[in-house]
């Protein structure tokens, strides 16, 4: 896994390098520079262009701009490229004024750029064909402000080819939110780990393609940074799935109970269950109202049924509570919600197997969680590990608050709600968060806009469920699920296009997501 600085983490990663290890800042700022003039020079939308104009703050990204510069010798048309500088050079302190000083010794023009001779500018902006964006660092938060802003606003309005330098100015790391006005970029290329703002909307489409470069952190320097924030990667997930050995037999890979499925909604409990079982299970059973058994016997092949007592209009019904509770004595894991409903006697009925204390793992989602919505406490009922699998209005109904605020703080919201029930979350969105009790927390890489389909969700739950049955820690389980849920939609996008993948397409498509995490590099 790769871990994902806050800002403040990032300077602490600089100071233990610099002060505690005593590498020199302009070392790091030599080699942060060189590293982006160097992917200019190989990144296909950048390497052919050869007018690069550099603007520069007053601070260690503008100090990484100068280098940028001066790097990018011979592939400048004119020699070097121009700088912007919006300030003036003996403004400067610290590395960024001798970087500025070597840049000038050089032979480099740097506009000094005021409120008063920004006609300067735009007569740059109009003869360059790429900018490099060196004005704000990952540290900067809130909205640009003063020649700043000006500066940025001119910048969308010629709508250059954009590198930026470790992140695009106006977007906050700390969270990827978009306050003011804000550079877009085709390229990023940050330095040493990736932040926040890199993996999170909006900022993440500000950013382009993201490049880490290696500019010498030593692992000594990460040592003291308690990060709880990881990105995924193929390996983890490797390393994860249970190896399926020549002598074993369906019991060795668990039994789900998927309980869903009502009136109009049939299909979501028919592909959890079949997602549980190409994820891995064993055997899998659908609890369904018994009214509606036909139709889900027709469905399911592979999976076999439970027909349950419902209210006579195909919703279950809480007498039904018994002989669930009896069923699962033979079963590894529940997953209840995937089509579910909202009726009455259906959520009492989900709200008795919380109270009743089942002692199993479970993964909870759709109607299943607006059943605990009122009291989200109840969750805490279950005897076993719960997984949550909200989207963002499910989770703002659980927790209380906006769709607004989860979509802007999801690490934080996930987390939260982890920690203060006991559960883990599998956050839903671009990008899913996936967070656990302890702080702990996992964004997961893959997916993208053509799984916003109905059923993409009950896909997942079963993907979850299946894992949990084969042995896999809750929190291990979720951030798989995630990743092959999404690579699964990737796959699909990438056959079918990002208009007309369906959840059913997801699915028949796990298991080419599974072998291709258990590819070799």
């Amino acid at each position: 896994m790769q871990p994902v600085l806050t800002a403040e983490q990032m300077r602490r990663v600089d100071r233990a390098t610099i002060d505690g290890l005593g590498l020199p800042g302009t070392v790091l700022m030599e080699s942060a520079g060189r590293a982006v003039a160097q992917a200019i020079r190989e990144f296909p939308a950048t390497s052919s262009l050869k007018r690069p104009l550099v603007l520069c703050g007053k601070g260690n990204n503008g100090g990484d701009g100068f280098v940028v510069a001066r790097a990018l010798q011979g592939h400048s048309a004119s020699g070097f490229p121009r700088i912007i500088l919006c300030g003036k050079v003996n403004e400067l302190s610290g590395d960024a004024a001798l970087m500025a000083r070597v840049a000038v010794n050089c032979g480099i023009k740097v506009i000094e750029l005021d409120e008063h001779n920004l006609h300067l500018l735009a007569a740059e902006l109009a003869a360059c064909d790429m900018v490099v964006d060196a004005l704000l660092g990952s540290g900067a938060g809130g909205a640009p402000h003063g020649l700043i802003a000006r500066v940025i606003e001119t910048l969308q309005e010629y709508q250059p080819v954009v590198v930026a330098v470790d992140s695009p100015s106006g977007v906050e790391m700390d969270s990827g939110q978009v306050p003011g006005a804000a550079v877009t970029a085709v390229l990023t290329v940050t330095f040493g780990f990736e932040k926040i703002g890199h993996r999170f909307y909006p900022g993440r489409s500000r950013c382009g393609k993201v490049l880490v470069a290696d500019i010498g952190f030593p692992e000594a320097a990460l040592s003291g940074i308690d990060c709880k924030l990881f990105v995924c990667e193929p390996a983890d997930i490797r390393h994860r799935l249970p190896v399926r050995r020549a002598d074993s037999h369906k019991g060795d890979y668990g039994k789900v109970l998927v309980v869903g499925g009502s009136t109009g909604l049939t299909g979501a409990a028919v592909m959890a269950a079949e997602a549980a079982l190409v994820a891995g299970a064993g055997m899998v059973t659908a609890g369904v109202p018994q009214s509606l058994n036909p139709v889900f016997e027709a469905k399911l092949t592979e999976a076999m049924t439970l027909p349950l007592p419902d209210t006579g209009n195909g919703f279950l019904a809480a007498k039904g509570l018994d002989k669930v509770l009896e069923f699962l004595t033979g079963m590894d894991v529940l997953a209840l919600g995937p089509g579910l409903g909202r009726d009455e006697e259906t959520v009492k009925f989900a709200r008795g197997l919380a109270r009743a204390a089942v002692k199993l793992p479970v993964v909870i989602d759709a109607d299943g969680l607006n059943a605990f919505a009122a009291e989200p406490s109840t969750l805490e009922a279950f005897g076993g590990t719960v997984v949550i699998t909200p989207h963002p209005g499910e989770m703002a109904r659980l927790c209380g608050s906006s769709v607004e605020m989860v979509r802007s703080e999801p690490v934080k919201v996930a987390r939260e709600f982890a920690e203060s029930h006991g559960v883990v979350v599998a956050l839903k969105g671009p990008p899913t968060v996936v967070a656990g009790p302890g702080g702990r927390a996992v964004i997961n890489p893959t997916g993208g806009p053509a799984m916003a389909k109905a059923g993409s969700g009950d896909v997942l739950t079963g993907i979850i469920a299946g894992l949990l049955a084969q042995g896999l820690e809750p929190f291990d389980a979720a951030f798989c699920g995630s990743y092959l849920h999404g690579l699964a939609g990737d796959i699909a996008a990438g056959e079918l296009g990002p208009y007309s993948v369906v959840a059913g397409d997801i699915l028949a498509r796990i298991g080419r997501a599974i072998g291709r995490v258990n590819e070799r590099d």
